[in-house]
C-alpha cells in the first residue's frame, strides 16, 4: 500500500506551556511564548516523533504554537504550515487577563460566557460558533491535503474541535479540557481510533489506546 492509498494519521499537540498559562492568565489569541516548561514540552514531543515519517507539520499562526511545533519540524526538515484558521478562540478584551477576584470586570465577563459559551460573544472576541466553523475549514484543507502522517499543533479549544470532527463527533468539543501532556495518534477514515501517548514526566512516550484528557 503506498502513501496515496494508506488512510491518513494526524498527530495532535497542544502547544507547550505558554508564560500567560503560567500566570493564570487568559491567552486567546494574544501573543505569549513558551515558559521554560513549555520548551521542555516541545522538546518532548519531538521525541516521541523522532521515528515518524512526518509528511507534514501544521500549526496556528500564533508564536506558541510555532515555538512548539520547532523542534519537530528541526527534527524531520519540514517547515510548519502557519494557518490562521488553527488559532485559539478571540477572547477580545479577556485576552491577557485574570478572570478570578483580582480582575472583578473581567471575572464578570468571563462568568457570562460561561452560562452561554457558544452564543456568547467577549468584546473584540469571536462568538465559538464563529470559531468552530473557521477551524472546521481548515482542517478540512488539512484533509484534503495531506497524505502519511502529519503533525497539528494547536491550543486547547482548537484542538478539542479537531478531535470531535477526526473521530466522528458532532458534538461535545466544549467538554473537552485538551492537555499539554498528551500527544493523540488519530489513524482516520470511516472507523477511526484514537490512542493517546504521553509526553515528559515518569510515562514519557506510553501510549494508551483511547481518548484520555
Amino acid at each position: 500500500m503506498n502513501l496515496s492509498e494508506a488512510p491518513l494519521r494526524v498527530f495532535l499537540a497542544r502547544h507547550g506551556q505558554s508564560l500567560l498559562n503560567l500566570q493564570e492568565r487568559i491567552s486567546g489569541q494574544a501573543e505569549t511564548p513558551l515558559s521554560d516548561k513549555g520548551q521542555e514540552q516541545a522538546r518532548a514531543l519531538c521525541d516521541v516523533l523522532r521515528g515518524e515519517a512526518l509528511t507534514a507539520i501544521y500549526a496556528s499562526s500564533l508564536g506558541r504554537t510555532l515555538q512548539t511545533a520547532q523542534p519537530t519540524a528541526s527534527h524531520h526538515g519540514l517547515e510548519p504550515a502557519a494557518l490562521d484558521g488553527l488559532r485559539e478562540i478571540g477572547l477580545g478584551v479577556l485576552e491577557g487577563r485574570h478572570v478570578d477576584e483580582r480582575d472583578a470586570e473581567a471575572a464578570q465577563l468571563w462568568s457570562e460566557r460561561t452560562r452561554d459559551e457558544r452564543a456568547f460573544q467577549v468584546p473584540g472576541g469571536e462568538t465559538y460558533s464563529d470559531f468552530d466553523a473557521r477551524v472546521s475549514a481548515s482542517l478540512d484543507w488539512i484533509l484534503e491535503n495531506s497524505r502519511g502522517s502529519v503533525l497539528i499543533v494547536g491550543h486547547r479549544n482548537t484542538n478539542a474541535i479537531i478531535l470531535c470532527r477526526l473521530l466522528g463527533q458532532r458534538n461535545g468539543a466544549q467538554d473537552l479540557n485538551v492537555k499539554n501532556k498528551y500527544l493523540y495518534a488519530v489513524d482516520c477514515g470511516p472507523d477511526p481510533a484514537v490512542s493517546t501517548i504521553r509526553l515528559g514526566g515518569e510515562f514519557h512516550g506510553t501510549v494508551y489506546q483511547g481518548l484520555r484528557t
